[in-house]
Formats: C-alpha cells, sequence, structure tokens
C-alpha cells in the first residue's frame, strides 16, 4: 500500500516547487525507537511575553556573572528574572554587540564602546584615530574591539575593559578587504570580514605581542552582514559572503545549506542569525524580515522554517541569550519572549503545517479512497486539517478536518476519503490547537 512522505527537512525551494514541495514549518523531524516510521514530527518551541522595552527593535542580548543585559534601540538595559528593567544609559542607534569581562558588562552600538561596572556606564578612551567600533568580543580576559569599515583591532589590558592601551593593536591584514565583526571561538579569535575572515591566537606575550595570526589562518570567505552570524558549541554558524549558510571551527569551514536555503538568502531580506536549544537539539536561525526563518538542527543536519501567526507571518525574533534558566529571543518590536513548549506564540495561535513529498503510483491515474495519519492520539481535543495537490505542490484543494481526539481515546483513527482521483498526490497536513500532536512522517494511502 502506498505511503505518502513526510521527509526530514523544508526542500521546497522557490525556484523550483514541483522538483520537492516539501516543506516543515513550526516543526522538525525527530527520531523514533520503533513503529510504523523511523521519525515523528515535533513542534517546534513556542513563545510566553517576557517583557518589552520602550524601544522597538531588541538589537543584542547577552549575560554576565548571571545578569541580563540588551541593547534595545540605542539603549543598553539590564533586565531581571521577573521581567523588570533598567535603562543604564547610551542612546546611540547601530550594529549593537555585548561581551563581559571580569564582572564588567562592555557593548558597542553606533560606532561606540561602553562599560558597564555595576554603577556606571563610561566610555574608554579609543588611542586610534578615527576609530570606529564595529563588535567587541571577550578571549583570554581581553576585550577585543574591531574597526569598523577599517582593518585595525585593539585590546584591553587583562580583566580591565576599561583600559585600552595605545600600543594593544594589530592589522588584520590577510586580505584587501575590511573588518565586520569578532567573535572568540574555541580558544581562538575569529575576525570576519567582508570576503576573508581570519584566526588569531592569545601568544602568551603582553602588548603589542598578545596576539597572532595562525599559520593558514585566512580563509577565503567573508560574512555577509554583522548580524549575520550566531556562536554555536566550539564554532559559529553565519551566512558568508557567497550567500550560503556556514558552520565553522578549528579554523575550518563547511556548507550546510540546501539550495532551497540558498534561494531564500538570495531572494529574501535577512535580519540575523541566532541560536537557541530544545532538548538535546541545538538549532541556528536565519530569520528574515519578508518571510519564515530557515532553521537548521545540528542534531539531525536538517532544516525547517519558523514562522509565527495564522497566515505563517515571518518569525519576529532576532537574537537570542539563555537567561534565567530559559533560552530567550529579542523581538523587533521591542520585546522579549521565553521559549518553551508552550504550542502557541504569545497570545496566538502556534500553526504547524507538514508538506509531503509528491506521491506517483506507478505512473498512472488513482483514485485515492482514503489517507490515514498516525498523530499521538487519545491526547488532546485537537483537530487535523489536509490539503491536497493534483499538481505537484503549484495549487491546493479545499479544507478536510477531522479530530484527534476525545482525550482519553487511544484507538481513534486519523483517517480522510474518499479523496478522488490523480496523476500525482501531494499532501499538506495543518494544526494549531495548544497541544503537544505529535505526528509519525508515514502516512497511508488506500488506492
Amino acid at each position: 500500500m502506498p505511503m505518502l512522505e513526510f521527509v526530514g527537512q523544508s526542500a521546497r525551494d522557490a525556484d523550483n516547487v514541483q522538483a520537492d514541495p516539501s516543506r516543515l514549518i513550526n516543526c522538525y523531524r525527530e527520531p523514533l525507537m520503533g513503529g510504523r516510521s523511523k521519525y515523528a514530527l515535533k513542534s517546534v518551541l513556542g513563545e510566553t511575553e517576557f517583557l518589552n522595552f520602550p524601544e522597538v527593535f531588541v538589537r543584542a542580548l547577552e549575560t554576565v556573572d548571571g545578569d541580563g543585559y540588551a541593547v534595545a534601540g540605542g539603549d543598553f538595559y539590564s533586565f531581571g528574572s521577573d521581567g523588570s528593567f533598567v535603562r543604564l544609559g547610551g542612546g546611540v542607534y547601530g550594529n549593537a554587540t555585548i561581551t563581559g569581562n571580569n564582572s564588567y558588562a562592555c557593548f558597542a552600538s553606533g560606532g561606540e564602546y561602553w562599560v558597564w561596572d555595576s554603577s556606571t556606564l563610561s566610555q574608554p578612551t579609543i588611542p586610534l584615530t578615527s576609530f570606529s567600533v564595529g563588535s567587541i568580543d571577550t578571549i583570554s580576559n581581553y576585550t577585543v574591539v574591531t574597526e569598523a569599515g577599517g582593518r585595525r583591532f585593539l585590546w584591553s589590558d587583562i580583566a580591565d575593559p576599561t583600559t585600552l592601551p595605545a600600543l594593544n593593536f594589530s592589522t588584520a591584514d590577510g586580505k584587501d578587504d575590511l573588518c565586520i565583526r569578532c567573535m572568540a571561538i574555541g580558544g581562538r579569535l575569529y575576525i570576519f570580514k567582508e570576503r576573508s575572515f581570519e584566526v588569531w591566537y592569545v601568544t602568551g606575550d603582553t602588548g603589542a605581542n598578545a596576539f597572532a595570526r595562525t599559520v593558514g589562518g585566512v580563509i577565503d570567505v567573508g560574512l555577509a552582514g554583522h548580524d549575520q552570524i550566531c556562536r554555536v558549541e566550539n564554532g559559529a554558524f553565519f551566512i558568508g559572503s557567497d550567500g550560503k549558510a556556514y558552520l565553522t571551527g578549528d579554523g575550518q569551514r563547511s556548507a550546510v545549506s540546501t539550495p532551497a536555503v540558498n534561494t531564500a538568502i538570495a531572494q529574501g531580506e535577512v535580519a540575523s542569525c541566532f541560536t537557541f536549544e530544545d532538548e538535546g537539539h541545538s538549532f541556528c536561525a536565519i530569520s528574515f524580515r519578508d518571510r519564515p526563518a530557515w532553521v537548521y538542527d545540528l542534531a539531525t543536519q536538517e532544516w525547517h522554517e519558523r514562522a509565527e501567526g495564522q497566515n505563517l507571518d515571518p518569525w519576529t525574533a532576532r537574537v537570542s541569550v539563555y537567561a534565567y534558566g530559559a533560552w530567550t529571543v529579542g523581538r523587533d518590536d521591542g520585546g522579549l519572549s521565553q521559549l518553551g513548549r508552550t504550542n502557541a506564540d504569545r497570545d496566538e495561535p502556534m500553526v504547524r503545517e507538514a508538506t509531503s513529498r509528491t506521491l506517483y503510483v506507478e505512473g498512472t491515474r488513482f483514485t485515492a479512497w482514503e489517507i490515514e495519519f498516525y498523530p499521538k492520539k487519545g491526547r488532546s481535543n485537537g483537530t487535523i486539517s489536509l490539503f491536497l495537490s493534483p499538481d505537484e505542490g503549484e495549487t491546493w484543494g479545499r479544507e478536510r478536518t477531522t479530530g484527534i481526539g476525545p482525550v482519553g481515546n487511544y484507538g481513534r483513527r486519523c483517517k480522510f476519503g474518499p479523496l478522488g482521483q490523480f496523476d500525482s498526490l501531494t499532501a499538506r497536513v495543518r494544526w494549531s490547537d495548544p497541544y503537544d500532536t505529535g505526528l509519525e512522517t508515514s502516512a497511508r494511502v488506500r488506492t
């Protein structure tokens, strides 16, 4: 008997929909130990409102000694576990990064560098002329400051980010391109530039000789934008200057994007990259302003999409941090949300949607008398909707709906039919009830 397969990742390429219409939106694939299918579709983490800054855009999040800090708009804030926040100062708009060093909270925004010492916000003197700050990070108790629109970078005294000695600088000149952002990765300092990135190490010397570039530490791919990178365990995830998504670590890089992801990057308006975790899965998200986010699962090496609202609008999350026991995302409306297994996005339902591969039956026209899906039964009073396409996902028929409850009825079968005649059949299922409705990735088709 034929089976419809909901594959492991979104593969729908906007330039070639018929080649593979498969999509997973707000759900991802998780292995099963046994049963009819090897995998089940699991809902992504939902959002719970945490706090709202009086700004329209959260630019950066970080924790320093367990305390939460944010740059929202052009201002610097601290925030607590109870959702309270305090404006500490700032007022400069632009690309932002936050780091900690010896209990100091440091941030860069709009070309300026600031340090918070738990009571006072100050601007350390930059000893180099015509130096606009592009980014900061901390490695081996040095706070490193890179130049926006230049090649220079400098570093603080050890464990003292308020002091930037005049001789503590060098030039990232492995290639003739400009710095975008630095990041400490696996005990090395990575300096991402327009068309390349360089890998530097801490020498053990002091002053001007504290950093040196590693042998072979110039890699021929750059960073697409300041916010298009996030740290992962022992590495980083970023969008390269060539429009592909990469993982990097140990001075190496590997492309992880698929043709569908590359098309989304090329055609969409990328906002940022950020990371979060869920029950053994580490995720890297590429958020867009004009379409759902694409999310890479490092555990399965598969992609799914993340949207919000009934119309599957773009996910408004832009940055993330693990703070006060939960992964927290900053949104483009100035709000912070905590991620959890809520099966909802704040006060909106979460719509989960999965589109199958196209089914062909020996190249002949066939009648689909029945399709049976295998959700978690008896655990909710929810419903599931089915849409069918006779043209490989180009157009879709009317909505059909059936229940997967009631609670306690573990023997109820989730079936649709009769469904009509087809030359090819593609199925899309959708559910939005606030229940954890896992769905096996295979569906039986009786022809």
